[in-house]
Parts: structure tokens; sequence; C-alpha cells
């Protein structure tokens, strides 16, 4: 009877931590953007292609981040204590500004690099 209980009480505590040990996998940030002033048009093509990439993949984190929130609270059961919610919503929320700030910056220096290609290599005049 002991190992029964001994076994329903295991896989109980399995079956509660499977949403906190999902992985959401964090995004490597890539190289920085080439200089926009000194590069070629396929460089800056390629440099937009990667932003592209980074951002979306950072945009699949942050989904994942919620998800796994969303059921790491579902997993305290229906009359878990609302405060029981916050050390999982504060980490949450933690690695989402991380993730969300570093895209941002990221894009921020693509664009920077940008503008400068753009400045570098003007229109011609029609």
């Amino acid at each position: 009877m002991k190992f029964a209980r001994a076994l329903c009480y295991g896989a109980l505590t399995l079956t509660l931590a499977m949403p906190v040990m999902a992985d959401c996998v964090y995004p490597k940030k890539p190289a920085d953007p080439p200089a926009g002033a000194t590069s070629t048009k396929e460089d800056m093509l390629a440099a937009k292609a990667v932003t592209m990439k980074y951002v979306d993949d950072v945009k699949t984190y942050l989904t994942c981040l919620d998800s796994d929130a969303d059921a790491a609270i579902a997993a305290l059961g229906a009359d878990h204590k609302p405060e029981q919610e916050e050390p999982i919503k504060n980490k949450r929320d933690l690695k989402y500004s991380a993730a969300e700030d570093t895209m941002l910056k990221y894009k921020d220096s693509f664009n920077t690099e940008l503008r400068a290609y753009l400045a570098a290599h003007p229109k011609p005049a029609q």
C-alpha cells in the first residue's frame, strides 16, 4: 500500500512539474549588422533577412514563455491562491522583458545601418 501511494505521489509530482520543465529556446542574437555606409545592396538584404528571422524567433520564444506560464498556473489547480501565481508571472516577465529589449536593440541597430546605407547610396534623380 505504501509503495502504491509513493508511486502515485511520484507520478503526480512529475505531472505537475512538466509545464515548468518545458523548454522555450532563447534565440541566439545574430552578429551585428554590416556597416551600412560601406555595405552592398546584397549585404543589406542578407542582414534584413537575418534581422527578420531573429525577430520572428524572439516572438516565438515570447509566445512559448506565455504558454509555459499559463500551463504552470493551470497546474497549480483551480483552488490555488492568487499569490501562488506571482513567482511564475514574475519569472516570465523578467525573461520576456530581457528578450524583447535585446531584440529591439538589435532591430534598432539594423535600422541605423540601413539608414546609413540609404544615405551613402541615394537613388538617382529621375
